[in-house]
Parts: C-alpha cells; sequence; structure tokens
C-alpha cells in the first residue's frame, strides 16, 4: 500500500468514527421537515428543491449548483448564510481523482449557515446531510478559496432569475421524464432519503404529483407526442 492509499485509509476510518459520534450526539443531522417545507417551495427546472436535494442521483456531484439551491431555503430569515468553496479531503485524498491534471479537481462547494442565536451549521448537498461547522472541519479539513456573501447570492439569484425565469405552470411537463428515474432509484444504497422506514424522497415525489396534478400532465403530454407523430 503506498502512501495515498494509507492517507486515504485513514481518512476513512477517522471520517466513520466522526460520522457515527455526530449522529448518535445530533452534531450531524439528516434534513428535518420545516426544511424539507420550505424546499416545496423553491423550483428548479420545473422540479422543487425537496425532490432534488433528497435525492442523492440528482445532488451528488453538482455541488455548486445545489449548494446554490440550499441557500435559498434561508435568503428570507435574519439568519447569515454564505456559499464557500473549497477543497475537502474526502475528495482531495480519493486515489480515484488524484490523477487529474485539473487543479481545482478537489474544489467543493457547501453553504455555511449561522442562526440566529450563534449556531455554525454546514450543508453539505453532496452527502445530504446537516453538520456541526466545527466537526465539518475536523472532517474535512477544507482550505478556503472563496465565500460569496448572503448579498451576493440574492443578487446573483436576481440576475439568473431575470434570463431564466422559473415558470411551474409550464416547466412542470419536465417532471414525467425525470421522475421514473428517480423512482427506478429507490432503496439503491446511496439513496438514503428513500430507504424503507425513512422514505422521504418517495413522500416529496407523491407531494408533487399531487400539486401539479401529475396524472394530467402525463395525459396531456401523451396526447401532444400523438399528435406530433411521436408516438
Amino acid at each position: 500500500m503506498n502512501i495515498r492509499e494509507e492517507q486515504w485509509k485513514l481518512h476513512n476510518i477517522k471520517e466513520r468514527k466522526l460520522l457515527i459520534n455526530g449522529l448518535k450526539t445530533g452534531k450531524i443531522t439528516p434534513y428535518d421537515d420545516e426544511l424539507i417545507e420550505k424546499l416545496r417551495t423553491i423550483y428548479y427546472g420545473g422540479m422543487p428543491a425537496s425532490i432534488i436535494l433528497l435525492s442523492d442521483g440528482l445532488s451528488n456531484g453538482h455541488c455548486y449548483d445545489r449548494a446554490l439551491l440550499m441557500s435559498r431555503a434561508f435568503l428570507d430569515t435574519d439568519d447569515d448564510v454564505k456559499l464557500v468553496y473549497a477543497t475537502i479531503d474526502s475528495i482531495r485524498l480519493n486515489p480515484q481523482y488524484q490523477n487529474r491534471d485539473d487543479p481545482m479537481f478537489a474544489d467543493h462547494c457547501f453553504v455555511e449557515r449561522t442562526t440566529s442565536n450563534g449556531k455554525k451549521l454546514i450543508y453539505d448537498t453532496s452527502a445530504g446531510l446537516i453538520y456541526d461547522k466545527k466537526l465539518y472541519w475536523m472532517m474535512e479539513h477544507p482550505k478556503v478559496r472563496k465565500e460569496n456573501s448572503k448579498e451576493a447570492i440574492m443578487e446573483f439569484i436576481k440576475l439568473d432569475e431575470e434570463y431564466y425565469p422559473e415558470n411551474i405552470e409550464i416547466d412542470k411537463y419536465a417532471s414525467p421524464l425525470i421522475l421514473p428515474f428517480i423512482e427506478m432509484s429507490y432503496g439503491r444504497p446511496n439513496e438514503m432519503y428513500s430507504m424503507l422506514g425513512i422514505e422521504l424522497l418517495q413522500r416529496e415525489i407523491e407531494h408533487f404529483k399531487n400539486v401539479i396534478n401529475y396524472d394530467q400532465v402525463c395525459k396531456e403530454m401523451d396526447e401532444d407526442m400523438k399528435k406530433y407523430g411521436f408516438k
């Protein structure tokens, strides 16, 4: 075993111990119902953030977009929020990525939230968990290269919405193309929010289907496909 492999092995052992301890002590938590309900009102590409951020397949590996999406849940509160761009050990030490030519290969983005009572939390959308900041720093040793303030996030979203306005009445027609693929992932080891006994992802998809009258949307799409000769 070479040095890189040894470093990676030690990192995984340490991270696993800290993860288990953090979950036991409440310093690491899954997304709670209050957050998920807030995410239901935020849309991206015709899908609510509650579904996107509960799905590992739609979130893991897309940290820049998903961290930005998560930050939107806190912009109308008195809490401070910022996007943090940093390299982390889970990527930096992983032998799978270390041979990349890109010097930014280990770059990651996550949300740092400071609540009104001074509590500092990290929302890592690739992991799908909320961390106490001190514990997250012990686990990942982030080397920060950039931070975007709450004001900068709000300005970026304002400009983005001007050029790419979200129209849920039109964009909801993407759901018959996307939802079946998410539903196929239920129960997979990495899809923790769909596991038996948790099933939050299933709950959010059913909620969204009711909101948009999914059966009718599918019917309209089917009729359009027949009309234009795609069926």
